[in-house]
């Protein structure tokens, strides 16, 4: 007899978790903003046990603040947030862009070329509904690096970030000229890479990296800023 795979469905709380991370992503949620987990549980018609566990991961997360008598808000992000969040950015991934230059297979190059392509076909053919598609597969260039680095604790460091990572390029300006520059950056860093130069591909990473938190720097606007 075939067996069949049931799958299990997600969590309460992992879909509390997802939809608060998605709205604050898609700036439905915008820093600065109070949430209620009262309200969340309503609007999720579902009890505020796994809203209020989704609310204490989020935190973990960096993306929520709660204050003073449980007073729950959006994270706002400072110039020195910023600045802290980028120089740990810059420490950890361009050591994992050398260790992946030195370690990583051929045939994980070539799955690190296709997103690169994948990047690609989406400027050419952009629009502003592809600009989630670009920050997911921008994220996913940076993750494939991490992951050939076949450096377990550099991973779980750059985990633990991940999240204030994904917000900040959810809040970038995703012009055409933008997502070229990026692209440009992210082709470099991959060249040296597949030429096994690891000085050439951390200082690639380095810079890069130190671009985007220029670039962050001067779009953030005083509503952003505490």
């Amino acid at each position: 007899m075939e067996k069949y795979k049931i799958e299990k469905a997600p969590s309460y709380y992992d879909q509390a978790y997802n939809s608060i991370k998605a709205m604050i992503f898609n700036g439905i949620l915008k820093p600065g903003d109070r949430i209620y987990e009262s309200k969340l549980a309503s609007e999720f018609q579902i009890s505020r046990s796994p809203v209020r566990e989704a609310i204490r991961s989020l935190e973990k997360d960096g993306l929520l603040v709660i204050g003073d008598k449980s007073k729950i808000t959006i994270y706002k992000p400072t110039k020195e947030d910023i600045e802290n969040i980028y120089e740990c950015r810059q420490a950890l991934e361009s050591q994992a862009a050398k260790l992946t230059t030195l370690k990583a297979s051929n045939k994980e190059l070539d799955k690190i070329e296709k997103i690169l392509l994948e990047i690609k076909k989406n400027i050419d053919n952009f629009d502003d509904t592809l600009t989630k598609n670009i920050i997911e597969l921008n994220t996913k260039f940076h993750d494939l690096i991490l992951d050939f680095s076949q450096n377990n604790h550099l991973k779980k460091l750059s985990k633990d970030l991940s999240s204030l990572t994904y917000f900040y390029r959810s809040i970038d300006v995703y012009e055409p000229e933008r997502n070229i520059d990026i692209f440009n950056h992210h082709l470099e860093i991959f060249n040296y890479i597949k030429q096994r130069d690891e000085e050439k591909a951390y200082k690639a990473m380095y810079n890069h990296i130190d671009n985007d938190l220029k670039h962050l720097k001067n779009i953030l606007s005083k509503d952003f800023i505490i």
